[in-house]
């Protein structure tokens, strides 16, 4: 039998696949069937198209950021989140994934601290 780790671990590496290889489109077209209100955020996705950052990564900051609030897109977290990514130059989705489970966890400990 895997322990929690393990699945945990084997999760993490299908997400990681899934938002290597689809599209941004793909995966906001996924989330817009639980988040209706992504449809007017065109003007965002503009915005991190021209960060020129590498579109998994892209995938992650969208999966993240609706995942950390309540499944809406908070678009000064997504852009901040962006700037943080390009400047430690995140590549690809399994640095992305890697770098916002620290982030979340960070972030929460100091919230639970206060």
């Amino acid at each position: 039998m895997r322990d929690d780790s393990n699945i945990l671990e084997e999760k993490e590496r299908k997400l990681v696949r899934y938002l290597e290889a689809c599209t941004t489109e793909e995966v906001l077209k996924e989330a817009q069937e639980y988040t209706p209100s992504l449809r007017s955020h065109s003007s965002l996705l503009r915005k991190l198209r021209e960060m020129k950052l590498p579109q998994p990564v892209v995938n992650t900051l969208i999966y993240y950021t609706l995942a950390t609030n309540d499944q809406k897109p908070v678009d000064c977290k997504l852009l901040t989140l962006a700037v943080l990514c390009r400047k430690l130059n995140i590549k690809n989705a399994q640095t992305a994934v890697t770098f916002f489970k620290l982030y979340y966890s960070y972030h929460t400990q100091i919230s639970q601290e206060g």
